[in-house]
């Protein structure tokens, strides 16, 4: 349960179309801004395309070809004639460069959520690169059911929340579900490696009679906020207020409204769930239930492994890791916090000493004196490290679905038993828990469940977990 911190990150998400108007699109040359533009051979691949619509205003959208991630709306602006400005606002990204005289390239720099930033020249070309991989379970328009742009607000901490409402087509009242993403800045199709997860889930959903919200994270897409400084309890007012929001819909039965969430959102959910007696189920997707502590140790090691580091040069960045989370979840004080980490770091030394270049590399711990931990200390992280998922689904009182892959190497499946024990331990007996052979972090038929895969997995989410999520929901609707 992996948030996106550190250097220039990418993050495959939605797309919407966004029109802009009013948008000065020559250069002082008399070059249009019209077009495609993608960057220079052996550069970092990014696609820029802008187009013109029918009445006059104009859309653009940017593709990254090796990560699957293509249509992501930008928002464009053109300055003093030739400083252009591309902001992939989905994925906190930027570009900003200058049009050449001659119109043929745009010199500058791409910057991503951190604020480092790389040189990218962008050439115009006639034929960018396409999408080829196929997405067979995306739902194409026009839908069998009401699909409709909704805003709702937490009022709380004065954020609005922009998402898409899907309305059975029959007549309600319905049974309702609110979906809350996964980690990392999401919209509201979790839009991950090529792959709209939640558009899927919702489609399906809907089809077999369910309402369905889903929305964009908080600072992500139409939705206001930071999504960077909130914490897990922000994030669980703006589900609550999803839920309040359904609540005023007159098509459905306030009695039978729902939280799903996969990854973290399975962490905000039981706290969602907890707090209010409006919730009246919960499904559970690759969802946390042994301490995120212990969790994201594993997720670390994993990925080390698969790098191809030895478990000697693992087991020194893990023990590394484990006293730096300790550090962090005790310390309410950033700044206590960092001398605490340093002091952790130099007596690392000498363990780390013992390894050689090519072990340090593949653990990300190249020297001691560089190592840039703020992302260790930024508030979103910190709050994931002082989450407790026991503590919290003890709390939880409703019906829980909860499934995890045999193959998830993000959230493995042992968080299951601790799920079911936690509840358990609440007094909660009304569970349901499922090991899906075969399955990965998303929920896909996979090989080896590596993160690699999911992009080139044509597969979305497995349908036998689409027909579960349903039929569970419908039989604890019916009741």
């Amino acid at each position: 349960m992996q948030r996106a911190v550190g250097k220039v990150t990418i993050i495959c998400l939605c797309l919407f179309i966004l029109i802009f108007s009013n948008l000065a699109l020559s250069t002082q040359s008399g070059t249009s801004i019209l077009g495609n533009w993608m960057s220079k051979p052996g550069q970092f691949k990014i696609v820029f395309r802008v187009y013109q619509n029918k009445n006059g205003s104009f859309t653009a959208f940017t593709d990254i070809p090796d990560q699957e991630a293509w249509d992501m709306p930008v928002d464009l602006t053109l300055s003093d004639g030739s400083v252009v400005r591309f902001e992939i606002y989905n994925i906190r990204c930027v570009y900003e460069g200058t049009i050449s005289k001659n119109g043929r390239t745009i010199e500058g720099q791409f910057k991503g959520p951190d604020g480092g930033g790389m040189p990218l020249v962008l050439e115009r070309v006639d034929n960018p690169p396409v999408r080829t991989s196929k997405r067979p379970q995306e739902p194409k328009k026009p839908y069998p059911y009401k699909e409709k742009e909704v805003f709702f607000e937490n009022k709380t901490d004065n954020v609005k929340l922009a998402g898409t409402l899907t309305l059975p087509g029959a007549n309600g009242p319905y049974p309702a579900v609110l979906l809350i993403t996964g980690s990392g800045p999401n919209d509201r199709d979790q839009h991950i490696w090529g792959h709209r997860t939640y558009l899927v889930i919702a489609d399906y959903l809907t089809r077999r009679g369910i309402a369905v919200l889903r929305y964009d994270d908080r600072g992500v897409g139409r939705s206001t906020g930071d999504y960077d400084k909130a914490t897990f309890e922000e994030f669980k007012r703006d589900a609550l207020a999803g839920v309040e929001y359904i609540k005023t819909l007159p098509d459905i039965n306030v009695k039978k409204i729902g939280i799903l969430g996969h990854s973290e959102g399975g962490a905000i959910a039981p706290l969602a769930a907890s707090e209010s007696p409006d919730v009246a189920y919960v499904v559970l997707l690759a969802a946390p239930g042994l301490s995120d502590f212990e969790g994201l140790l594993e997720q670390f090691t994993d990925g080390y492994r698969a790098k191809g580091a030895g478990e000697k040069a693992i087991s020194v960045k893990r023990s590394i890791l484990k006293n730096i989370f300790y550090a962090v979840r005790q310390e309410d004080d950033a700044n206590a916090a960092k001398t605490k980490i340093l002091e952790i770091l130099r007596k690392a030394k000498p363990e780390l000493a013992k390894l050689t270049a090519d072990e340090k590399q593949k653990i990300e711990l190249e020297s001691v004196d560089t190592y840039d931990f703020d992302w260790i200390l930024s508030t979103g992280f910190s709050s994931i490290l002082r989450y407790n998922p026991k503590e919290a689904l003890r709390k939880v009182r409703c019906p829980v679905l909860a499934m995890n892959g045999d193959k998830d190497t993000q959230m493995p499946k042992e968080n299951l038993k601790g799920i079911a024990e936690a509840l358990e331990a609440g007094g909660n007996h009304q569970y349901t828990i499922k090991e899906l052979p075969g399955l990965n972090h998303l929920f896909q038929t996979a090989q080896s469940g590596s993160p690699s895969e999911y992009a080139s997995i044509e597969e979305t989410v497995s349908p036998a977990v689409l027909n579960i999520i349903s039929d569970w929901i419908l039989k604890q609707t019916s009741k």
